[in-house]
């Protein structure tokens, strides 16, 4: 009877043991998994920001051949601005 209160024990104290280490592990790796998610949502937002930068770029690089090549919208630009020839009246009317 002994011999099978002692292998009771053991097998008890193995699977505290078990389930300690187990425990240990999960409350250690825990906050390293929280940071890798909150990593990869910040990687996921960089990304969009970096996209919409790209998209700025271009819409900036079209305007910029726009400006060598049409004197139209160089002078709408201008006239949005209340831009006038020299010598020229213009009449404004505020809303």
């Amino acid at each position: 009877m002994a011999k099978k209160e002692k292998d009771g024990i053991f097998k008890v104290f193995t699977l505290i043991a078990v389930v300690s280490i187990v425990v240990a592990g999960v409350v250690v790796a825990w906050p390293a998994y929280r940071t890798g998610e909150g990593l990869k949502r910040k990687n996921a937002e960089l990304a969009a920001r970096i996209e919409e930068r790209k998209r700025e770029i271009s819409e900036l690089r079209e305007n910029m051949q726009r400006y060598k090549t049409d004197s139209g919208f160089v002078e709408r630009l201008a006239r949005q601005e209340r831009r006038v020839y020299p010598g020229e009246l213009v009449f404004v009317f505020d809303e």
